[in-house]
């Protein structure tokens, strides 16, 4: 009797396996289905698998998207070991194997006559004999579907139909090691043949192959349609751990050559190496997917409840493909929440490309979003990919949107609409699928009413909006940041830190964090740079933070021969100031203290040049 099963290689769902019992079952997007799969493209009954004549067939319900079978479209079809079921963005292979394939049965001993180990393999000489072309042919077409596998079916296939190309074999099996016993995990089987998939390795080979690590040729080996020649090699693990499977073929009629042997096990070492890759880059996956969610619940970091609201927010709208308007304080974490959407969504495996709008000079905006061709302008020596076409099919974060040039927004409003552009230089068009989530800390609402910001790409934006809280608004989250920053900046030092004296913690948590999550951040990198044990101490922390409130800005001498800044008027009556106070007062006291150098005031505020112009006219700074 034969089990099977469907491993999803190729959609929402990948990686998952459904057991497929005798009496069938639907696939689909509803509830009720044997398979229920997360593909919007899939109809929610979209096929079903129904026992017919003692055999499992694949039966179409009709629906808008068509069901293929190894690429073709099908109304019914006999599944086969191997077969490739394809419905909407998803794609399903089906697996049968004997049950259990134990492959020791009592059989006669098999007769060796061949064997050769891995260093007579390398020994071998360039000038093959006959089939050489053959042979090569075959570990060319595996080699190139090693790039493409993504996972160990695939990986399988491939390996077993070239043992079948390169040594015009009948069968061709992939078995490894499950709980003590070797079990088929990929077949190819050339049609007609007697023996089909039904396969007994004898005990002794299995042994052979795999406690001596030797590829060998055996003769007389009983399939269900009679002897044949077979031929195996091992399947190498870690040198610890032993083989962890083999490769078997088997033909009907004709003897093996020792240039078979070679080749069959030239293929053992290019298939265990292509596994050991495979399994490495999904482990790295999986840990990485599993420290992004210890350090970041999806990219925003905290236990308070407006930072539980946050990632609730994130979760929700992250498997949508809406555009989101983030607003917030500066420093607050916008970005943060920005890539936690993206790795929320069905895009995490795409590009997330972010874009600092406030970075970027007027003349040169159009051609950073949208690229441009080579001679397009001075300057343009070559061509160059914007931003939009390098985030296709994955997520633009355009940070600081409000300082779009007006001009600008015009094109980028038809881009979100049509998700269509062309190059500066270029009259063809270019197609894209981004998704645009924006952030900004400014009024846009009051920028619409002054006219400096379209009100229709505003609209367009903040079709979902949220407003990221300041720290301030979430003290309970400082030492939990604090913590976070700690173990991502301390291997900057050769020394072991192991968190904050009590005395740091306690100032950190009571101080203010006007700067938000990025003073903190900073603050955090310093004491671990200035620190010299293993706890951060008070005194590591920058002199603002120990007050508990930050200390007002001293107003520097000019050292230049410049006209002095008149400073705000709340500054002056010592009354509460706004936050545009405060950045305005902390410009002023930066280009004082640079005796009006921007360049070097925008270094010591670090930020551009080129906001820092923006902000001296948008705060009417004399300068």
């Amino acid at each position: 009797m034969a089990f099977a099963r469907l491993v999803v290689v190729h959609g929402p769902d990948i990686g998952t396996v459904y057991p497929v019992p005798m009496r069938g079952g639907g696939i689909g997007r509803g509830e009720g289905n044997l398979v229920q799969l997360h593909d919007p493209s899939v109809s929610r009954v979209h096929c079903t698998i129904e026992l017919q004549g003692g055999q499992l067939r694949l039966v179409s319900q009709g629906s808008k998207n068509p069901t293929l079978v190894n690429g073709s479209p099908v109304e019914t079809h006999v599944l086969a070991g191997g077969d490739e079921i394809a419905i909407g963005h998803s794609r399903l292979a089906f697996h049968q194997e004997q049950a259990p394939a134990q492959a020791p049965e009592a059989q006669r001993p098999s007769r060796v006559t061949i064997e050769v180990s891995s260093s007579a393999l390398l020994r071998a000489q360039a000038n093959a004999p006959e089939g050489q072309r053959r042979h090569l042919a075959a570990l060319a077409a595996f080699g190139d579907s090693v790039h493409t596998a993504n996972n160990i079916a695939e990986l399988g296939r491939a390996a077993c139909q070239a043992m079948v190309t390169a040594l015009k074999a009948d069968r061709g099996f992939l078995l490894l090691r499950d709980k003590g016993r070797m079990i088929p995990a990929a077949a190819s089987v050339v049609p007609g043949d007697p023996a089909g998939q039904q396969l007994s390795v004898p005990a002794d080979l299995i042994a052979k192959v795999t406690a001596e690590g030797k590829s060998v040729v055996a003769e007389g080996v009983q399939t269900s349609s009679g002897p044949r020649p077979a031929v195996a090699a091992p399947i190498l693990a870690a040198p610890d751990l032993g083989p962890r499977g083999l490769l078997y073929a088997d033909r009907l009629e004709g003897s093996w050559q020792e240039i078979d042997l070679m080749a069959m096990t030239c293929l053992g070492h290019l298939l265990s190496a292509a596994l050991a890759g495979l399994e490495a880059r999904t482990v790295l996956v999986q840990e990485n997917q599993n420290l992004n969610e210890q350090l970041g619940k999806g990219g925003f970091i905290g236990e308070s409840p407006p930072a539980q609201a946050l990632s609730g927010f994130v979760a929700k709208v992250g498997p949508s493909d809406a555009t989101v308007l983030i607003t917030g304080q500066s420093g607050s974490g916008k970005e943060m929440v920005a890539r936690g959407i993206h790795q929320a969504s069905r895009r995490t495996g795409h590009p997330f490309v972010a874009v600092n709008c406030a970075a970027l000079t007027e003349s040169l905006i159009e051609s950073e979003l949208f690229g441009h061709e080579k001679g397009a302008f001075t300057g343009a020596t070559e061509r160059k990919i914007g931003r939009f076409e390098a985030a296709n099919h994955g997520t633009l974060f355009l940070d600081e949107v409000g300082e779009l040039p007006l001009g600008c927004q015009t094109k980028f409003l038809r881009v979100l609409e049509e998700q269509c552009f062309e190059r500066v230089g270029a009259a063809k068009s270019i197609h894209v699928n981004v998704r645009v989530v924006a952030a900004t800390n400014r009024d846009l609402p009051a920028m619409v009413r002054q006219g400096t910001f379209r009100e229709d790409l505003y609209y367009r934006l903040s079709v979902i909006h949220t407003l990221v809280p300041s720290l301030g608004e979430r003290p309970s989250d400082i030492p939990i940041l604090a913590h976070h920053f700690l173990l991502r900046l301390r291997s900057q030092v050769a020394r072991a830190i192991d968190g904050f004296s009590a005395d740091a913690m306690q100032a950190m948590s009571t101080y203010a964090w006007p700067g938000n999550v990025r003073e903190l951040r900073n603050a955090v990198e310093r004491a671990i740079v200035l620190g010299d044990g293993p706890l951060l101490e008070l005194a590591d922390l920058p002199p603002e933070v120990l007050g508990g409130n930050r200390a007002p800005v001293p107003t520097p001498q000019i050292v230049a021969a410049t006209a002095p800044i008149a400073p705000s008027p709340a500054a002056e009556a010592g009354a509460p100031m706004a936050l545009r106070d405060l950045e305005r007062n902390g410009i002023i006291a930066a280009l004082q203290s640079t005796g009006g150098n921007k360049a070097r005031a925008a270094a010591l505020l670090q930020i551009d040049r080129s906001t820092l112009y923006k902000k001296i006219k948008d705060y009417e700074i004399e300068s």
